[in-house]
């Protein structure tokens, strides 16, 4: 190491920081834990799928009871348009080719209705106008329904055509009405007969599906308005509906089940169909909790039982597993432990073990042994390590770190002891005009030569001599005033000056150097950045002054070299 260089020494031990501790994702009792689970989750599985078997079967067969209840209801319906369809036909038939009058016509409907046709609520047959010209209820005879869509499609279509269903709340079912267009042989329409159709089958399919406990009944029609429903859903008849999932998925397809929040919010299992002859949806509803409920309570006991079984295995493996495993695992990590915070001379084989843990012991011993020697040896590679990061590689003079280390000590003492503390800042004169023209091999050499001037000339007097980086330097002086560092760092001057390095691109012809000094002494809370700020202060002062010179922060009576 270069005279008049000084470094600060500390051991690797103290700048070793201690190493976070994980903590592993699972713990050992947990692990065992999770592997007595595993032993009885088969069991358990196979207990919850019979469980949730059994829920499936029963929601099945709740679906298969109310598809097949909604089917007798649409096939009512279909049997009595069917017979509406043929009693509609003998009409047509009838009045087309026989020349009625009025009386005459209203006595044949009444008649024909009379004679046992239930399901008929009116009869009647309207002129291609759409005004009624007989039925048998008196009151209709004159109305017009030509304004009517089932009327207009059964005379352009000359085919059967049927209305939707006409809500009536107070006195029962909704109504439709059956229309056929009644033909001449030589295809003229001479009228279309119109029936009113009793769809009480609605009233008794309704009163069956609420025999049932939570069971309701609703028939919507095409467009997604309710158009009949049981006693507890009345109130939502004639409302629309189309905007709700249930009713869109049902409008969608012929026929299907689903479970799902009802009109009135609660959840239900549906099945539905499509009524025929129409785009209306008979749909059949249970309470999902009432058809669910004794399986429900099934489900919870076998839950019930599956936690009781996870419980006492839990029980039972957290404490064997303490006894057993972790308690002398504990007792090893203490001993780790003891190694962890240097003391390597603790052994783990001075316990008893049980003999699936001695191998672990002494292994531990031999990595005491080994972790021993290994801080030995580190403790000396990392001081070597230490002054090696401190020094300039080119120079053999402290770097910037070492500097800057030893700036903080020599401050802090300096503080302690209320004496100054001097700082030279130095600068070589030009040059990077001198690398420009001798090369760098050349101002390599002219660094080495001005970094042992600088310390030979401080010798007795610098605590530290340092490359600050690229071509300055910095001189630590601790105790010096500012006078007598200010001479020091002319002595300094003149001695690169008498080192005769030809220049020639410098006013002198030779390699010179600026220098600005300083002196503090520190005050509480006055950084040591301080001191090098005014000393790099001086320095500036004494390049801008023309080089080659030596600035204190006071005036100095020393001249500057032609």
């Amino acid at each position: 190491m270069p005279d008049g260089v000084a470094f600060p020494n500390k051991s690797a031990k103290a700048q070793r920081k201690p190493l976070r501790r994980e903590r592993p994702t699972l713990s050992i009792r947990a692990r065992l834990i999770v592997l007595a689970l595993l032993a009885v989750a088969p069991l358990m599985f196979e207990r919850v799928h019979t469980i949730e078997g059994a829920r499936a079967e029963r929601t099945a067969h709740a679906h298969a009871q109310l598809i097949e209840l909604a089917r007798r209801g649409a096939d009512a319906q279909d049997q009595i348009i069917v017979s509406v369809r043929a009693l509609l036909q003998m009409v047509a038939r009838v009045y087309a080719r026989t020349p009625f009058d009025r009386d005459q016509c209203n006595q044949y409907l009444t008649n024909l209705v009379g004679n046992g046709v239930p399901y008929i609520r009116a009869l009647s047959v309207a002129g291609t106008d759409g005004r009624i010209t007989c039925s048998i209820e008196p009151h209709a005879i004159g109305l017009n329904v030509a304004d009517r869509a089932h009327f207009q499609h059964a005379l352009h279509s000359r085919e059967f055509a049927l209305s939707d269903y006409l809500i009536r709340r107070l006195d029962g079912p909704p109504t439709m009405f059956a229309t056929l267009p009644a033909i001449k042989p030589d295809g003229t329409v001479v009228g279309v007969v119109l029936a009113a159709i009793n769809l009480d089958w609605i009233g008794e399919l309704a009163a069956t599906a609420t025999q049932h406990p939570g069971a309701s009944f609703l028939l919507i029609d095409g467009s997604g308005t309710l158009a009949a429903a049981s006693t507890n859903l009345e109130s939502f008849v004639g409302k629309r509906f189309a905007d709700r999932a249930m009713v869109r998925a049902m409008l969608a397809h012929d026929q299907g089940a689903l479970t799902g929040a009802g009109l009135d919010g609660g959840q239900n299992i549906f099945a539905y169909v499509r009524v025929p002859w129409t785009d209306a949806r008979l749909v059949v509803g249970l309470d999902q909790a009432a058809v669910q409920a004794d399986i429900d309570r099934d489900m919870g006991i076998g839950y019930l039982q599956l936690a009781l079984i996870g419980a006492l295995v839990l029980l039972l493996t957290w404490f064997g597993g303490e006894q057993l495993i972790v308690r002398p695992i504990r007792s090893l990590t203490r001993t780790v432990g003891r190694f962890g915070r240097g003391d390597l001379h603790v052994r783990a084989s001075d316990e008893r073990w049980v003999a699936e843990f001695k191998p672990l012991a002494s292994a531990f011993d031999d990595m005491a042994d080994k972790l021993a020697r290994r801080e030995e040896e580190l403790q000396i590679a990392n001081q070597h390590l230490d002054e090696l990061a401190s020094l300039d590689g080119l120079t053999g003079l402290a770097n910037r770190r070492g500097f800057d280390r030893e700036l903080q000590s020599a401050w802090q003492h300096a503080a302690e002891s209320r004496k100054p503390l001097a700082l030279m800042m130095i600068d070589i004169d030009h040059f990077k005009l001198y690398n420009d023209r001798y090369g760098h091999v050349a101002g390599d050499t002219c660094l080495r030569a001005v970094g042992e001037t600088l310390s030979l000339v401080t010798l007795e007097e610098a605590v530290l001599v340092a490359r600050y980086g690229g071509e300055e330097f910095a001189l630590l002086l601790p105790g010096l005033d500012l006078a007598r560092a200010a001479a020091l760092a002319e002595e300094a001057r003149k001695a690169i000056e008498d080192l005769m390095i030809t220049h020639a691109e410098s006013p002198s012809r030779l390699v010179t150097i600026s220098i600005g000094v300083e002196a503090l002494v520190p005050e509480k809370g006055l950084p040591a950045a301080e001191l090098v700020e005014a000393a790099d202060t001086a320095l500036y002062a004494a390049k801008r002054g023309g080089r080659n010179a030596v600035v204190a922060h006071a005036p100095v009576p020393f001249s500057m070299a032609s």
